[in-house]
């Protein structure tokens, strides 16, 4: 079986780089950067959500599919930040890392304070920062 490919007009995405056919003009790469960008982006999300809807279905199991991907550790957390933070309290402009920092918190206070980084341009750590000040003040 030949390995998976994904193409964007000329641009033949693979596992290990993207092979580009003929020469196209720069208005032609702007579409499969952005793809690509967005690739990066949502990968976590989709292995995250595959991992949490497969285990639901099919039981430990499933897991075994992912064997030597990566690792279990990085598998666990795209799973359990997937499953802490509801799709609806995503927002797509912030990075995984930024939902990891409010992924332990009630879903109320992660959807106000990830839009609150998003309005204020927070980074991860500074958020993670808001998010520890938040869980301890909720823990009085």
């Amino acid at each position: 079986m030949p390995p998976p490919k994904i193409s964007v007009g000329p641009f033949h995405f693979t596992s290990v780089g993207i092979q580009i056919t003929g020469q196209p003009p720069v208005d032609q790469w702007t579409g499969p950067l952005q793809f690509a960008l967005w690739c990066q982006r949502a990968g976590p999300w989709w292995i995250g959500d595959l991992i949490n809807a497969g285990e639901d279905r099919f039981g430990e199991t499933f897991s075994q599919m992912c064997e030597g991907t990566l690792s279990t550790e990085q598998l666990s957390r795209y799973a359990s930040v997937a499953r802490r933070v509801p799709i609806e309290n995503r927002v797509a402009s912030l990075s995984w890392s930024a939902h990891a920092a409010v992924a332990r918190l009630p879903h109320d206070q992660q959807r106000r304070l990830l839009r609150e980084a998003e309005r204020q341009g927070w980074t991860s750590e500074e958020l993670r920062v808001k998010a520890r000040e938040s869980k301890a003040g909720g823990a009085e």
